[in-house]
């Protein structure tokens, strides 16, 4: 079924002035701020016609001259307001040196009221790090959006969650914006008294339809020549919204309501606001007689989108102080207590177990501390990545590719779990050895690192957590850990060929007990000798594992799902209608 969220709306929005998109929660203020943007969510119908200064809207006009400022603050919390700024002035501006990065820097944070809070951290709401309050954030939201130096600013609840004297300075900082020509649009719900004046023009809407344009001082007197007078004392904005919202507690005050919201469209139809509107704009347009603006885009190239989001990310990692702290720590200890329970073993049948159950843990470890936490630090990243790749910032691959690269310091706790538990527990003595053990706790980490990015890219947060354990039992079942490998059925063995545990499993038992023969000595007591390490590769059906393969199969599988990851990331950035597929302009 087809639902049509707006209606017969007409009206405009001038340069220099800010236009408040105001009504009742689900009366569609977000939808039409949507299309004004250009952002029409996939599968959405546009009918009609959208004008910029009397022309079509193109791509590149709203790639490079409109800037959209979502409600959600999403900023990576360990860089500074002046580095946040500063990164993403030379992602969209690449052509400007230094200096004019600087001064271009300098004249937003001026602008929006940032001096102050520059060198501080934009943290995290709720969280770690502590940053800066909430309507800083916001403001450090916006100032992202006009390192570009955008013609129009469109805003999606910019004062949602803040008190009314924080939002007041959004709202100011907004007018500031707009004394210098810009177009700024922005939803509200229900602004106080004061922010409501400084508004230039007021937009009502409720369920769907039109019921006011133009400029906010004359609303008042507007609806009082409907026979709707504003109390005295009363915030204008609070009483819009009392009869402008649709009444459902009981089926008279729902007629009465939608009658009433009938008759305000109605009105705003016959009186024809919506033309008005739309011809004061123009004339205003060519009195103003400006040339047409030419748009020399200087976005980055790759490589420099690949270096700035790596310096991006590593100096975010560096001072993610108890993320990097908390993650040693786990190394250590799990380090530390495999070596503790298995250190020494020896060449005895008990030896034999405990160099099976040492590399099992090892695995298991390895399995569950790489996938879990890059789907948890990615589920923080990726609503920042796809708000920052709507807006046009960066491509997908310059990012994927700096997102693997500052992975890598990542793996440096694993060499040092490597080390403790490889000599303490007293594995196969040999330099060689050692560092074939490593190269596959290197390749296991890196591939499970990879199933978590797929997981997180490719779904909620939620489903990927819970699905993260539940793809590693199965792979486990897989691996030749309970089940040998010769047991599996036949129609299901296809499945190791795509499991990185069996890979790292077998690798590592094969590590161990083959190459040079290695001897392991019986009690006349056991039942069951293995005398050999080849005894033992041929109790787990490893007897034809070849390390290296095994290594160079795991890299491969890594690319694989890596491509796979890389693809559910893009994804997920087409969520808009591209403008040659709506009707109309």
């Amino acid at each position: 079924t087809t639902k049509t969220i707006l209606r017969d709306v007409t009206g405009s929005a001038r340069p220099g002035e800010v236009l408040a998109l105001m009504g009742p929660t689900g009366s569609g203020k977000t939808s039409l701020l949507n299309a004004l943007a250009g952002r029409t969510p996939l599968g959405g119908t546009l009918r009609g016609t959208i004008t910029v200064d009397d022309a079509g809207r193109d791509e590149t006009f709203m790639r490079e001259k409109v800037a959209y400022v979502m409600q959600e603050e999403l900023l990576f919390p360990f860089l500074s307001v002046e580095e946040t700024l500063t990164l993403h002035c030379r992602l969209r501006r690449a052509r400007l040196s230094e200096a004019e990065v600087a001064a271009s820097v300098e004249e937003i944070v001026a602008e929006l009221g940032l001096a102050k809070v520059r060198a501080s951290p934009v943290g995290r709401p709720g969280g770690l790090p502590r940053g800066v309050s909430g309507g800083e954030r916001k403001r450090v939201n916006i100032g992202v959006e006009m390192v570009g130096d955008p013609e129009a600013l469109f805003l999606d609840e910019p004062t949602s969650g803040l008190d009314s004297f924080q939002a007041q300075r959004v709202v100011y900082a907004l007018r500031q914006l707009a004394a210098v020509g810009r177009t700024v649009v922005c939803t509200i719900h229900q602004p106080r008294s004061s922010i409501y004046g400084m508004f230039d023009q007021l937009l009502l809407i409720s369920e769907g339809r039109l019921l006011y344009i133009g400029e906010a001082k004359d609303a008042v007197g507007y609806f009082a020549s409907l026979r709707f007078e504003c109390p005295n004392l009363t915030n204008p904005a609070d009483y819009f919204m009392d009869i402008t919202s649709l009444d459902a507690r009981n089926p008279e005050r729902e007629k009465s309501s939608r009658e009433r919201i009938e008759f305000f469209a109605t009105e705003a139809m016959t009186r024809r606001l919506g033309e008005k509107a739309v011809a004061s704009a123009l004339k205003q347009h060519r009195a103003r007689s400006a040339a047409p603006t030419e748009y020399d885009p200087t976005h980055a190239s790759w490589i420099q989108q690949f270096v700035l989001l790596v310096r991006r990310g590593l100096i975010n990692q560096r001072r993610d102080f108890i993320g990097v702290r908390v993650t040693l720590a786990l190394e250590m200890m799990y380090a530390l207590i495999v070596s503790a329970l298995f250190r020494g073993v020896g060449h005895d049948q008990k030896g034999v177990q405990d160099r099976i159950g040492c590399l099992f843990f090892v695995v298991l470890n390895v399995a569950y501390t790489s996938a879990l936490p890059a789907i948890n630090v990615f589920a923080g990243e990726k609503g920042i990545v796809v708000r920052e790749r709507a807006s046009g910032a960066y491509k997908w691959s310059s990012y994927y590719m700096s997102k693997y690269v500052t992975e890598l310091p990542r793996l440096i706790p694993r060499l040092i779990f490597c080390a403790l538990v490889y000599w303490i527990v007293g594995l196969r003595k040999t330099q060689y050895n050692f560092w074939i053990f490593v190269a596959i706790i290197i390749a296991e980490a890196m591939s499970l690192t990879a199933l978590g990015l797929l997981m997180a890219s490719a779904m909620p947060i939620g489903a990927a957590l819970a699905l993260g354990p539940a793809c590693i039992t199965i792979f486990t079942l897989f691996g030749g850990i309970y089940l040998n490998i010769d047991s599996i059925p036949a129609g299901a063995r296809w499945i190791r060929f795509m499991d990185p545990i069996f890979y790292a499993y077998s690798a590592l038992v094969s590590n161990e007990f083959g190459g040079d023969p290695i001897a392991f000595s019986c009690e006349s007591s056991t039942t069951r000798c293995l005398e050999t390490g080849a005894a033992v590769l041929e109790l787990y059906a490893f007897e034809d594992v070849k390390v290296g393969i095994q290594i160079m199969a795991q890299y491969l599988l890594q690319i694989g799902i890596h491509f796979f990851a890389f693809n559910a990331l893009r994804r997920t950035s087409k969520q808009y209608m591209p403008l040659s597929a709506l009707t109309g302009n």
